[in-house]
């Protein structure tokens, strides 16, 4: 399958920056989930209620104001997804499943994404609670942040399945769609944290947090960079559309066609 040729100018500027929302996006995460809450890493599942309930307690301010840095985060990845909607569609045309299934996940996941927070962030609200209330709230966040992947997954797939149909590589290379299935299996571990308390396995294993969360930041600068130069590709596509067009009129006089 080729992609198809635009009918208009491509407003190329809107698209670049609404692509910059993933890098925003993964800047506030750090700053927010990383140096201000201090969620990263993870507390480990096997820590008893005693130990969770004062760790909510010690940092409770700065735990609410990382969460909210967060899920403006989250809210940041919107127009990043709706970029990268606009280049598949150049691949699939006018009806483009694909495209609009990557933006369905891609705005379902920034839903999954601050329920957790908003839990994390209803531990923090109330920290005198009960230790094994807070305890119970705490593990249905992180349960929520790591186990609800399955969007994450179809989403990479999707993006896979609709760059393997651009035959010609128009808009992204072929090893993008490989890129994009290894980003989905990497995340399938995360199914097991419901199962194990220690070790590899865990919400704050290697199988389930760090390898996940690595693919996870990779792909968004993977994504950033690919979709960028597919904008900049079709502004100049469309350039060239515009200058080819011009004919030379009688007398010289250069005019366009119609």
């Amino acid at each position: 399958m080729t992609t198809r040729s635009d009918d208009t100018v491509p407003n190329t500027r809107s698209q670049k920056l609404c692509l910059w929302g993933g890098p925003a996006a993964m800047g506030l995460f750090i700053v927010g989930f990383v140096v201000v809450a201090g969620l990263v890493p993870p507390p480990s599942p096997a820590d008893g209620a005693t130990k969770i309930a004062a760790f909510y307690a010690d940092h409770a301010t700065r735990i609410r104001i990382g969460l909210v840095l967060t899920m403006i985060a989250g809210a940041a990845t919107a127009p990043f997804v709706a970029g990268i909607t606009v280049q598949m569609r150049r691949i699939e045309g006018e009806h483009s499943p694909l495209a609009y299934a990557q933006l369905g996940t891609g705005m379902l996941g920034i839903l999954l994404f601050a329920l957790p927070v908003m839990i994390m962030q209803a531990a923090a609200f109330r920290p005198d609670r009960d230790p094994n209330t807070i305890l119970a709230i705490h593990d249905i966040g992180w349960i929520m942040l790591i186990g609800t992947y399955c969007c994450v997954v179809v989403q990479c797939l999707v993006v896979a399945t609709c760059v393997f149909q651009d035959t010609s590589q128009r808009v992204y290379p072929r090893w993008l769609g490989y890129y994009n299935v290894w980003v989905a299996l990497l995340f399938l571990p995360g199914s097991l944290l419901y199962f194990f308390k220690t070790g590899p396995f865990a919400w704050d294993g290697i199988f389930v947090w760090w390898i996940p969360l690595t693919a996870f930041f990779s792909w968004y600068i993977v994504m950033w960079l690919m979709t960028s130069k597919a904008v900049d590709r079709q502004g100049l596509e469309a350039a060239a559309t515009v200058t080819s067009a011009a004919v030379v009129g009688p007398g010289g006089a250069s005019v366009t066609a119609a």
